[in-house]
């Protein structure tokens, strides 16, 4: 028998401090290595195919392919993406269980002063053995278990009423938490189950607490003790922090505010680029009509911390949403030496890229030169000071290729100590960076980009999807290549299209059969201007006019509407319905009332007229100066011309 099959079994007789006092080698061969799990700990609520290898401590899978169950253990790293640390069954080992997945609901890490890591956990099932633990207790990768009833012992329910167990933290400092876990090994979980009153004995002398959340409501809806949307203590019986506290933005709460939105995940946590504290958890429901998902990552009010689709993108799942049942980690453990894209051409990546789309503030795409600005490891990082990153990008599924910046870009920067020294910053051939060579540049206050992309010469006059992402090696290879969570962008590089003008008589179907001369009949000039163009991310179209004479002005909006979804024949791609030829009516122009008041009542002339069409689209352009470092980005779009001469016939 293997001594890790004879640690399962014996599980029960092996105290906490036995297995601190194994030698280090020996003890992580007794049980699955979780200190080697870094980041902030989760699972889902749904089994998913990952489509891309995924990095397992456990052993790497067979193929490329791998099936990701919602009882696995898994993390996330800002920067290095997400990796499956832990199989359902090697947490049931120690539970004589080897072969049924039982599911993984609430999740916490318990962290000793050893550098040991366990983890503490429910399932979504109650145990194949028999009256072994139910879906309500609350377990321990130690083998150790703590009843439902003990958890719920101080809101006085009945002994046998087991609610379920959604979110798990357990408060106290490292030799604390030691010091719970050695009395929890050593008090028999019937004991607790006939005495539940005993874990509060045990919290209340070893300093700690039990922060839960559970499945159900107590005791009856109409009349809740509590709702399975609020934070609970085992050593208080008190509501830490009720649901109407988490989503104070949201009707949470009942039965005043009007809706329980559950507490599906909880833990404290430390944002990992700011260093301010946050608390993160998920949700049993979709919040604000669907915008927000029970899959997705919240801080309090609700805030977006993380979508779904990011928190698994290393796994590369088949559709956005696998949900979300457990989160956990410990302020003091987030990993600070993360890597990763924050922001495109100035925009915050999380907060508005959709993940899905590519696409920035719900419709708008993105064009020109892109500006990558992000994060990799610091000085403080010493195991990455002999590292090189590379900032990387796929079009529309295409294999991915690195973002070059050569010499001749002449790209110059400040060098230190920022009194007007500049030095060139350019990649190797390979597109690589030293992370060295970017750490003095950042030490100068001109915030330096992770990379420039200058997608227009890559996709000319083109509209698409790309995914970006930066990669991390040692320096000229020889070592893994990690990479961050990749970033979906739609592009747009090309003008608006089909873009044409024609100039009618007020109320005709038909236009001005000589559109270079117009007779004006002897009566003020009316013109209707009518034209069509396409554009998959149209946004509006102007109207001027001018003469030979540089007498020119604006064509005035007479509140037809001239942006996207401003009337019917204008949507989002440009003039609908299509042709027939010029058939919109952009404009009712008064060519007299506007000539007289650009000279001060002059009559017309005959010749020289022109009417200007400007068509734009909704992409946000980049532009960047090199040897002035220097980066600017406006949302004023892509965009075509149609200009009409012509004379009149006064």
């Amino acid at each position: 028998m293997s001594i890790l099959t004879f640690w399962a079994r014996t599980t029960s007789v092996l105290t906490l401090a036995t297995y601190l006092l194994l030698p280090p080698d020996q003890a992580e061969a007794q049980v699955v290595n979780l200190a080697k799990c870094e980041g902030l700990w989760f699972s889902t609520s749904e089994d998913f195919l990952a489509r891309s290898p995924s990095r397992e401590i456990t052993g790497a899978p067979s193929s490329s392919t791998t099936i990701i169950s919602d009882g696995d253990l898994l993390s996330y790293q800002v920067g290095a993406g997400s990796q499956l640390c832990a199989r359902n069954e090697e947490l049931l080992r120690p539970f004589d269980i080897e072969r049924y997945d039982h599911g993984l609901d609430a999740l916490d890490k318990v962290v000793f002063e050893e550098g040991v890591v366990i983890g503490a956990f429910s399932t979504e099932l109650d145990s194949i053995n028999t009256g072994q633990f139910t879906a309500g207790d609350l377990l321990f990768t130690t083998g150790t278990i703590v009843p439902n009833a003990a958890l719920l012992a101080r809101f006085n329910l009945p002994s046998r009423f087991d609610l379920g167990l959604d979110a798990v933290h357990i408060e106290g400092a490292p030799r604390e938490l030691r010091d719970l876990l050695s009395k929890l090994e050593s008090t028999d979980p019937k004991t607790l189950r006939e005495n539940p009153g005993l874990l509060i004995e045990i919290l209340e002398g070893t300093n700690t607490d039990i922060l839960f959340s559970t499945e159900g409501t107590p005791p009856e809806v109409q009349k809740p003790l509590f709702l399975d949307g609020d934070l609970l203590s085992a050593k208080t019986g008190t509501i830490v922090r009720s649901n109407a506290d988490l989503l104070p933005a949201m009707p949470a709460g009942l039965p005043s505010r009007g809706v329980d939105y559950g507490l599906d995940a909880y833990t404290p946590g430390l944002d990992p680029i700011e260093l301010v504290p946050l608390e993160l958890f998920s949700t049993e429901i979709n919040v604000r009509k669907n915008t927000i998902s029970d899959g997705d990552v919240l801080s309090v009010g609700p805030g977006l911390y993380l979508r779904n689709l990011g928190l698994l993108g290393a796994f590369n799942p088949l559709d956005i949403d696998m949900g979300l049942d457990a989160l956990a980690d410990r302020p003091s453990d987030i990993v600070r030496c993360g890597f990763g894209i924050t922001a495109i051409s100035h925009i915050d990546v999380n907060a508005r890229i959709d993940s899905v789309t590519g696409l920035y503030d719900t419709d708008r795409a993105f064009g020109r030169d892109l500006r990558v600005q992000g994060n990799v490891p610091g000085r403080g990082c010493p195991r990455f000071q002999t590292h090189e990153f590379q900032v990387r990008v796929s079009i529309d599924g295409a294999p991915e290729q690195p973002v070059f910046h050569p010499s001749s870009l002449n790209w110059m920067t400040s060098e230190v100590p920022c009194i007007g020294l500049s030095v060139p910053y350019a990649s190797d051939a390979g597109g690589w960076f030293s992370l060295t060579q970017y750490q003095r540049v950042v030490d100068c206050p001109n915030d330096e980009s992770l990379g420039i992309w200058r997608l227009a010469a890559d996709m000319p006059n083109e509209v698409g999807t790309v995914t970006m992402r930066i990669a991390l090696r040692p320096i000229g290879g020889g070592g893994p290549e990690v990479f961050s969570a990749p970033i979906r962008l739609r592009i747009d590089n090309k003008r608006p299209e089909d873009v044409a003008m024609a100039l009618y008589q007020p109320g005709e179907t038909e236009p001005f059969l000589n559109q270079c001369k117009i007779d004006g009949n002897g009566e003020p000039v009316l013109i209707d201007i009518r034209g069509t163009f396409t554009d998959d991310h149209f946004r509006m179209y102007d109207l001027t006019w001018s003469t030979d004479g540089n007498i020119s002005g604006s064509v005035p909006d007479t509140g037809l509407g001239r942006t996207y979804n401003s009337r019917p024949e204008l949507s989002d791609t440009g003039t609908s319905p299509t042709p027939p030829a010029t058939s919109v009516l952009l404009e009712n122009f008064d060519l007299t009332a506007a000539f007289a008041a650009a000279t001060g009542g002059n009559p017309l002339i005959e010749c020289g007229y022109s009417i200007r069409m400007r068509v734009f689209d909704r992409t946000r352009l980049g532009g960047t100066n090199f040897s002035d470092n220097l980066f600017s980005a406006n949302d004023s779009g892509n965009q075509s011309t149609f200009t009409q001469s012509f004379c009149l016939i006064p």
